[in-house]
């Protein structure tokens, strides 16, 4: 397997439930197969699943776990078929000579992969325990997929997730007896910061994103989770403004159809008003009508976006407005 050799820091306070759920898998996961299991402490990266498969070759085997209540996501953890293999017959009581077989012949039987089956299970159960104590808010984890993956079937697994950005914990997988595994942990970047708040990218240009669309807010602040972009916020006029004032803006997304002022409207009025109009601003719609581009730029929009797009055509829109990092100044 080539793992990938560029690495990140992880924040602190998402290292510090990271360490403490890998060493309560650890102890939990030896208890309950019967045998030494252990999971390195991991290498952090920012990855897509996509690039993950197309960097490796093989099967595997993937654990996916929902995340719900305050938060919302997925922690998908995937290891080596041959790992999966350990794993499950040594749950099921399977001597070291019977596991080895099945392991050359790549042989997940029925009951093997029942036994990885409640190994997911009670693998996502450790982390719930972890994550509902250390978490700031409550937090529900449960699991949702147990399965065999490789690159041909992923792009089917996560038709929705194989180009979003997660991080990925690689760790070496030893049990007693076998070879040294490989062990990866993916969690899904958005989790990262809404866990505590900690930022894993530095921040230098604040997106100020109106909108009526949790689902639509939830994916522009996915795509700019990994960039120097900050998500901040808002649905409506007044909060528009009040935040104009509070806060240091650099570019304002504006979706065209708001229950109460259209964003148009709203973007005559930020180009009307002294201290906001060299603000630029990108209009975006999911129903654009030729008519509504028009008045949009004659609105004072520098741009166009249509709904959905992809976190690619998002960043060609809006790098150019990207404020550089400030210089250190040496005394």
């Amino acid at each position: 397997m080539t793992l990938s050799t560029k690495t990140i820091s992880c924040p602190p306070r998402v290292k510090s439930l990271i360490d403490t759920t890998l060493s309560k898998l650890n102890q939990d996961c030896t208890n309950l197969i019967g045998r030494n299991l252990g999971i390195s402490k991991p290498n952090f990266d920012i990855i897509t699943l996509q690039k993950f498969f197309a960097n490796n070759e093989g099967k595997f085997f993937l654990i996916k776990s929902e995340i719900e209540d305050s938060y919302e996501g997925n922690i998908c953890t995937i290891m080596q078929l041959q790992d999966g293999i350990k794993i499950g017959g040594a749950l099921l009581g399977y001597d070291d000579s019977q596991i080895k077989e099945k392991i050359v012949k790549e042989e997940l039987d029925e009951d093997c992969l029942d036994g990885l089956k409640e190994f997911g299970n009670q693998f996502t159960g450790i982390i719930d325990n972890v994550f509902r104590n250390k978490l700031p808010k409550s937090v529900h984890i449960k699991l949702s997929t147990c399965t065999l993956i490789n690159k041909e079937n992923a792009k089917d697994i996560f038709p929705n997730l194989i180009n979003d950005d997660y991080m990925q914990l690689s760790s070496l997988l030893l049990i007693k007896g076998f070879e040294t595994g490989q062990f990866n942990i993916f969690i899904q970047i958005d989790l990262i910061e809404d866990f505590f708040g900690e930022q894993i990218h530095e921040k230098t240009t604040n997106v100020l994103i109106l909108d009526n669309s949790p689902t639509d807010i939830k994916t522009i602040k996915r795509y700019l989770v990994n960039t120097e972009f900050k998500s901040l916020i808002t649905n409506n006029a007044t909060e528009t403004f009040a935040l104009l004032h509070k806060e240091k803006i650099h570019l304002i997304l504006i979706d065209v159809t708001l229950p109460e002022q259209s964003g148009i409207e709203i973007c005559k009025k930020i180009k009307k008003t002294p201290y906001t109009k060299s603000i630029p601003v990108i209009m975006t719609s999911s129903k654009p009508t030729e008519a509504s581009v028009i008045m949009s730029l004659e609105a004072g929009a520098k741009n166009f976006l249509v709904k959905p797009f992809t976190k690619p055509t998002l960043l060609q829109k809006i790098n150019k407005y990207k404020t550089k990092k400030k210089q250190t100044v040496l005394f």
